[in-house]
């Protein structure tokens, strides 16, 4: 009898492959033939769960936006905002193996997207999103109290993502100073965000 394969599975651990191959060697290193050695399968296997390269790429980005909302579903929503705000931000820092390799895949797909105009659209529409999650959270905190209401939420996100940004890009690099980058984070958020 043949063995029944859970298509949707087979195509994480592809895609989980593409991940890997990319953090460790970078986007220059993905074809069909690496991600299908990665995946211990054959490139046709590989080609019979995603039709194109782009498909898995797109795959595999979301993958890790999967990844971190299942950190932040873990994260502890106790206290006032600031301090879950605090807790979000350091879920998405790359302070340990999965995440590392997903801050280097997405600094890969956006290097790539600000070259491919389809990977602009496809990175554009996340970055929008998270950026309207930001705003609501703010929002939020600043009708509870718990940051500055001077600015409005829109701009407070903006500051607030590229923060996170910087500290994730300068702590994938400097692995040494991840602890006092983190208290430099730390006292960033809080000088920013504390109500005035």
């Amino acid at each position: 009898m043949p063995k029944i394969v859970d298509k949707a599975e087979r195509r994480r651990e592809i895609a989980e492959a593409l991940l890997r191959l990319v953090a460790r060697e970078g986007i220059e290193a993905v074809s069909v033939r690496t991600v299908a050695a990665e995946a211990g399968l054959s490139a046709g296997a590989v080609q019979k769960y995603f039709s194109t390269k782009e498909e898995l790429y797109y795959f595999a980005l979301d993958l890790t936006g999967d990844y971190l909302e299942n950190r932040w579903s873990e994260v502890d929503y106790g206290g006032d905002l600031l301090a879950v705000l605090h807790r979000l931000i350091i879920a998405a820092m790359p302070l340990d193996d999965q995440v590392r390799a997903e801050v280097i895949v997405i600094l890969a797909f956006t290097a790539r997207a600000a070259v491919t105009p389809p990977w602009n659209d496809y990175l554009r529409e996340g970055y929008r999103d998270l950026h309207a999650m930001t705003v609501r959270f703010l929002e939020r905190s600043q009708e509870q109290g718990d940051i500055r209401d001077d600015l409005g939420a829109d701009q407070l996100a903006d500051i607030v993502l590229a923060l996170s940004e910087g500290f994730a890009n300068r702590m994938l690099i400097d692995v040494e100073s991840q602890p006092r980058l983190l208290e430099s984070l730390d006292l960033a958020l809080r000088e920013l965000l504390a109500p005035r």
